[in-house]
């Protein structure tokens, strides 16, 4: 008993020692530490056994009652800190609430254990599911019997003796109410949010003395973490705001290396067409508008990413005026912008143009200027068919 009591007491202040310790360790290093707690649940394998009502038979049989209690229940407290990316040390301590059996009564008692341990959690994945292994050691104390062997109470006879054994617990058990085990277990934590997780742990307790029992516990909680590096955004997530923003900035001011990163994700035709909607005219000119000449330099960046492309620049007139006077004024704003991208250093070989007068004006003669501005404009189509594009290329005017 004086060396077990010596040997409790040497692993009290080893384990304190090392709780002290481990936020000096980790606020020594320069990137920031990971703290974790939480208060959770547990399941604790620890085999009872009663056997009482030992008699004999009027048929000369020998017969007793066994009763037996496996699992049990308890609260568990945990706290771990960040010593390395891969390596955490940790406190854990666990108060159940058993039940048991004595002499055909049922009572009610507790245990409580607590120790320290070291987890190892290999950088796999994300980072938002962390498996670990873990392996440490806790002292242990009961308030309840947990018998494995003795002689049978009543015996007439003084020479039976009865013996119990489970998966964990093998040959002669020697109980007592407080030992030392050793700890070896699994766990894992998934993150919920970057503060806010679920850890789930088995652990295999091995008693370091001659005495006490050899058991299995599961524990589980919600962890919550303070400090450390923020989790990785979602790659699903990642990809919509890239996208999202790619296209803004092609309608805005992009430079032109990033054109060329998204121009995989969004058609030329797509771009040129989002920003040819912002040309437009005066009423019965062919002049290009301040305004339009910015939006000119950002398509002429586009088509020049496409040096094998064909373009026809169509222009288009509002519905007032003669068809054949539009056909006219049309054809002048085709052509002022077909220069215009020319100037900007888009290959001619690239470009045709043709006018279209008023064929597809949308809004009657009689509107507002305003509202027939949107009929006075120049598109750009892509021409795909080779033939095509050399008989435009051959007519053009």
């Amino acid at each position: 008993k004086p060396n077990l009591r010596l040997m409790k007491d040497k692993l009290f202040k080893m384990a304190s020692a090392i709780a002290l310790m481990c936020p000096l360790l980790a606020y020594s290093q320069e990137s920031p530490r990971s703290f974790e707690f939480d208060l959770g649940g547990s399941a604790v394998n620890h085999t009872r056994v009663m056997l009482s009502d030992f008699h004999q038979t009027q048929g000369g049989d020998y017969v007793f009652t066994l009763e037996e209690k496996l699992l049990y229940g308890g609260t568990n407290l945990y706290w771990a800190v960040e010593i390395r990316p891969w390596i955490y040390a940790d406190v854990q301590g666990t108060f159940g609430f058993a039940r048991y059996y004595d002499h055909g009564n049922t009572k009610n008692g507790w245990s409580v254990m607590a120790g320290p341990g070291i987890q190892l959690r290999p950088p796999v994945g994300s980072g938002w599911v962390q498996p670990y292994l873990r392996v440490g050691f806790c002292y242990y104390h009961k308030d309840f019997p947990a018998c494995y062997f003795g002689p049978f109470e009543g015996d007439p006879t003084n020479e039976a003796v009865w013996k119990a054994e489970d998966s964990w617990n093998k040959g002669y058990t020697f109980d007592t109410d407080s030992f030392v085990p050793f700890t070896a277990g699994i766990g894992v934590v998934g993150w919920i949010s970057n503060r806010v997780g679920l850890r789930l742990e088995a652990d295999y307790l091995r008693s370091l003395g001659s005495k006490g029992a050899n058991f299995a516990m599961g524990s589980a909680g919600m962890v919550f973490r303070i400090g450390g590096r923020e989790k990785p955004s979602g790659t699903r997530v990642e990809e919509r705001i890239v996208e999202k923003v790619v296209e803004k900035e092609i309608i805005k001011e992009v430079p032109v290396e990033t054109i060329r990163e998204v121009v995989r994700e969004i058609p030329v035709e797509k771009a040129v067409a989002l920003l040819m909607d912002n040309v437009t005219f005066d009423f019965d000119k062919a002049e290009i508008t301040p305004e339009s000449e910015a939006v000119l330099d950002e398509v002429a960046s586009v088509l020049m990413m496409e040096p094998g492309g064909h373009f026809l620049v169509c222009g288009y007139t509002d519905a007032r005026g003669s068809s054949s006077y539009n056909r006219k004024l049309s054809d002048a704003r085709a052509k002022a912008v077909h220069d215009a991208l020319v100037r900007r250093g888009v290959p001619e070989s690239m470009l045709c143009h043709r006018g279209m007068g008023k064929r597809n004006a949308f809004i009657p003669g009689s509107a507002d200027d305003d509202l027939r501005r949107g009929d006075r404009k120049v598109v750009l189509e892509r021409v795909s068919w080779e033939p095509l594009w050399k008989y435009l290329k051959e007519n053009n005017r």
